[in-house]
């Protein structure tokens, strides 16, 4: 049997793997993460789990608590939501850069035969759409982007990288409040406008898949058969009306739903952006740039992904409204 190291254990993609792995009896399992330690009964009990800042460890260390497994991943960082204190390019990359980096050298160190990364779907539409300087905008996108290039970088030498670009991923962990839950207190105060065209027809959507999708699709890229490579995943895209509604009739609001002119959208998001300033921070997604991604489709086409990973058929609406009807 081969063994995982997963960092970031107990969060949402962390958890899903953790029992995708031992589900196909052929992994040992640990887990690395942050305080606080769950509840009982939250843990599996099949795997091993620590707790701490690993970035607080010295490289020795880190060593010795890597060796004896065969596969790391990472499934850890920072959101894209995140408004750090000024300049958050340097934090995103401080955050989400350099320790997938370090940590892939030390995964070689101690003689580990894969790195994963759970990366951002926004690589994949940086490619897709360079006219819209998505790295040179957003300190977010572009420590994704490095992030990714970096860990590619990394391969060789009995070490094989493999970055997995995630949409936007629903579900939900016993005992933790989900991270759709700001989201619904906003929609609740009807914060969430839906964008309109000239013609006054909803605009924009998004790519999402299941945690368990996830899970799935991790133990995927732990096969031996897949070399280094960045897959975009996904299954279902969805509209941004039909996710607001779908949102609504889960949280059973009557809360009518905004809409807004893409100028009217802009003016918001400056209002925002002038927010930031004066408290001395900086989104990870510039706000007046990042309405044009909100007012388009960001559709993803998984089919590569799907074969070489064989992820399954979800219901990833369902799972949708599980996760709002919790709240």
């Amino acid at each position: 049997m081969k063994s995982v190291f997963i960092l970031g254990g107990t969060g949402l993609i962390g958890h899903a793997a953790t029992n995708a792995f031992l589900d196909t009896e052929d992994y040992y399992v640990t887990t690395f993460s942050l305080p606080p330690v769950p509840e009982d009964g939250v843990l599996d009990p099949r795997a091993k789990h620590h707790f701490g800042n690993i970035n607080d460890m010295s490289d020795a260390e880190i060593v010795k608590l890597l060796n004896g497994h065969d596969i790391f991943i990472f499934a850890g960082g920072v959101n894209s939501h995140f408004i750090p204190k000024k300049p958050a390019k340097e934090f995103f990359f401080q955050a989400n850069v350099e320790p997938v980096e370090h940590l892939a050298q030390l995964a070689r160190q101690a003689r580990l035969s894969k790195f994963i990364l759970c990366t951002s779907f926004y690589n994949y539409f940086h490619a897709l759409w360079p006219e819209l300087q998505l790295t040179g905008i957003h300190p977010y996108i572009y420590a994704s982007v490095e992030q990714e290039m970096r860990l590619l970088n990394e391969n060789g030498n009995g070490l094989t990288t493999v970055a997995l670009r995630l949409p936007y991923v629903v579900g939900l962990v016993p005992s933790q409040v989900t991270a759709w839950k700001t989201y619904a207190k906003r929609l609740h105060r009807a914060e969430f406008p839906l964008y309109v065209d000239q013609h006054n027809k909803a605009t924009g959507g998004s790519c999402y898949m299941t945690a368990k999708q996830v899970g799935q699709a991790l133990v995927g890229a732990a096969n031996e058969s897949i070399s280094s490579k960045s897959y975009t995943l996904g299954w279902s895209n969805i509209s941004n009306e039909a996710f607001l509604i779908q949102a609504k009739r889960a949280l059973r609001v009557d809360t009518k739903i905004k809409t807004m002119t893409l100028r009217e959208l802009q003016a918001m998001a400056r209002k925002e952006a002038h927010t930031n300033e004066l408290a001395g921070r900086e989104a990870g997604l510039e706000p007046v740039a990042y309405t044009e991604l909100l007012t388009r489709m960001l559709y993803v086409n998984p089919m590569e992904a799907l074969d070489d990973l064989d992820y399954h058929a979800d219901n990833v609406e369902r799972m949708i409204y599980d996760v709002f009807t919790s709240l």
